[in-house]
């Protein structure tokens, strides 16, 4: 059992739910430690149920890092929320600003830092039933990273927000403080991870942590995105990805940045697209022809000459929007010019 879980003194927990959170807890960045540490504290735990909910609430939350008690609080929420420039701050009545901010954002502090909770309060996740359903998939590129001074090293989650929220202590900056370190060169990579399946081994291609956090950083922002509401978004990214054979996180940053080159037509979708495909070409089908038609067939034929390829799930075809198909790539390489 992780020894987190040992501190807690739980009353019960089940064997699943203790698999559930050593494998949850054995990567966790120190910002999510941080905030668990204020979620328990706000919320003692009695149980594992109670630990697994108060694990899959830590991002509904946030973390005023690093600012002692009230007096502090005002000072960064002048700072970094309110964002009060230095000639006015000795005007500002710090504890009061403190006093107003907390009524507005409920918390607790916890070794120096402000945990806030959800303005919807702590959510019920886990009914005991439902684990294999609760999944850490928030996240881009996660870097467990050690300094001099602290060789065990520390877990960094990407991305980071600190830039996009004025400054506002982030992931990259904790995990800094808990190294003692002020930039992440100063710091080497003892283990990487990537949500993606294709990335490989980020360690080995780069020579800088500066360039994996901000490829890293990037990543994260796309994946948030969400293509601004693309159709499909996850399964178009994979499907393009297997479709040029990505190896590589900057081989998938690229086919991020021009996903709107690849098409992605599901197995379910096909009769969709075939009568997308006719009416493209003018073509009406009365009923009595419309109800003898194959337009799975006719969409399969369609697709394979357009050179798109069966993902590796099986459940949707690929292809590159303007590509030369395959085979017809293949019939041009073995002409013999004269």
């Amino acid at each position: 059992m992780d020894d987190y879980l040992k501190t807690l003194h739980l009353t019960e927990i089940t064997p699943a739910e203790k698999h559930w959170l050593d494998e949850r807890l054995s990567d966790m960045s120190v910002k999510e430690r941080l905030i668990l540490n204020g979620l328990t504290v706000y919320a003692p735990p009695k149980s594992g149920m109670d630990v697994v909910n108060l694990v899959q609430n830590i991002h509904d939350c946030d973390i005023c890092f690093d600012i002692g008690k009230e007096d502090g609080l005002g000072v960064f929420v002048a700072r970094e929320v309110e964002c009060i420039s230095q000639e006015y701050m000795g005007f500002i009545d710090t504890e009061k600003l403190a006093g107003k901010y907390m009524v507005q954002h409920p918390g607790v502090f916890v070794d120096g830092n402000y945990i806030e909770i959800s303005e919807d309060g702590l959510w019920p996740y886990y009914d005991g039933t439902n684990l294999d359903q609760l999944t850490d998939d928030s996240w881009s590129v996660k870097l467990k990273l050690a300094s001099s001074d602290h060789p065990e090293g520390v877990w960094l989650r990407l991305p980071d927000y600190q830039d996009a929220n004025d400054g506002k202590p982030d992931e990259i900056k904790i995990a800094l403080t808990a190294l003692e370190a002020l930039r992440v060169d100063e710091c080497h990579v003892l283990e990487a991870k990537c949500i993606l399946p294709h990335a490989g081994d980020l360690v080995s291609q780069y020579d800088s942590i500066a360039d994996l956090i901000y490829d890293g950083n990037n990543l994260g922002y796309v994946l948030d995105e969400r293509g601004q509401g693309m159709r499909m978004f996850m399964e178009l990214f994979h499907g393009a990805m297997e479709y040029e054979g990505c190896t590589s996180l900057g081989e998938a940053l690229d086919v991020a940045e021009n996903l709107n080159r690849y098409e992605l037509v599901p197995l379910s979708g096909l009769k969709e697209y075939a009568m997308g495909d006719l009416k493209k070409r003018g073509v009406k089908l009365s009923d009595a022809v419309a109800a003898a038609f194959d337009f799975e067939q006719y969409a399969a034929d369609m697709i394979e000459k357009k050179g798109f390829v069966l993902s590796e799930d099986g459940q949707a075809y690929i292809g590159k929007i303007g590509a030369v198909p395959r085979h017809s790539m293949d019939t041009l390489h073995g002409m013999v010019l004269e």
